[in-house]
């Protein structure tokens, strides 16, 4: 469009898979617990999204930009007993390969929920829950936290939006480009943070009695005993945008290359993830899901004879 101002693609894809290999459990007479095999199918479409665009185009300059983007959906047909689901495995009929199953989280027990709490604790042999600590969803409304009615699918892992955009700026000789990348809608398991006695722990905002208001539970002897729940808290919406690269470069002229005896040649630098425009998790590099984020520079020179 617009005599190539404007170009890109938008395409719908469906998808069937059979035969998939997926993780199953085996008796343990055989001495493993599981192996995989070929007893999956899957469906799903999806939408992708090709846009290249020249916004300006004055004279000696020109601003262009570059964006992809997609969104996907896909959900389990069968599995290897057919449309039943295997809870074990985390896989549902229906519902994507990669959910996360588990008790959802309700926030914390704060002193007014103390009628509430104890109501619980008037069902067990022992107090189950305390002041501070992490509170689950008890969804059949028995005031018992079971593993058979109370846990749920509470999200998957797969982004529902993934998106990318190059810009790049060129003023006669000097170019300058950025590429921000996301992945957005999705849930990630940070695990939790249990508190107890450690050689290290980063800091976080948990509970006393003067702060009832925190994201994590009170601090704990141990994650078995004092809290058994403590990994609820761990749930995030692992949504980011990240700046993964930025470019500068210098073309030297015609008449210069020609003095050398080349035909052209590039001075570049480049910086290699450099920040984050926002993540919802402030301590993992959410692109690499790793705690640590690699930041390189790099100085180079093109040159072609």
């Amino acid at each position: 469009m617009f005599n190539n101002r404007i170009s890109g693609s938008l395409e719908y894809y469906t998808s069937n898979t059979t035969d998939l290999l997926l993780n199953r459990s085996i008796p343990t007479v055989t001495g493993f617990v599981s192996t995989y095999a070929n007893v999956g199918a899957t469906a799903g479409d999806g939408v992708e999204l090709t846009l290249n665009t020249v916004n300006v185009k004055p004279k000696d300059f020109e601003w262009s930009s570059s964006l992809s983007a997609s969104t996907q959906k896909s959900h389990i047909e069968a599995l290897q007993n057919g449309k039943f689901d295997d809870i074990n495995n985390n896989l549902f009929i229906g519902q994507s390969p990669n959910v996360v199953y588990g008790f959802a989280s309700n926030g914390i027990w704060k002193p007014e929920d103390a009628v509430e709490m104890a109501k619980f604790n008037a069902f067990a042999t022992a107090p189950v829950f305390a002041f501070g600590n992490a509170r689950p969803v008890d969804q059949n409304g028995d005031y018992k936290i079971d593993a058979i009615n109370d846990r749920v699918i509470i999200g998957t892992t797969n982004p529902k939006y993934i998106a990318g955009l190059t810009n790049t700026f060129k003023y006669k000789n000097l170019d300058l480009s950025f590429f921000v990348y996301g992945r957005f809608k999705y849930l990630y398991n940070t695990g939790g943070e249990n508190s107890s006695a450690k050689l290290g722990q980063r800091a976080i905002n948990y509970y006393t009695d003067d702060n009832t208001n925190a994201d994590y539970q009170k601090p704990i002897a141990s994650a078995g005993t004092g809290d058994q729940y403590y990994p609820i808290l761990g749930y995030r919406d692992g949504s980011f945008l990240k700046i993964r690269n930025i470019s500068l470069g210098y073309r030297f002229t015609d008449e210069l290359v020609e003095k050398i005896g080349v035909s052209k040649m590039r001075m570049y630098v480049q910086v290699a993830n450099p920040a984050f425009l926002f993540s919802n998790v402030k301590w993992t590099d959410l692109d690499t899901q790793t705690l640590a984020s690699n930041r390189g520079f790099t100085l180079g020179l093109n040159v072609q004879f």
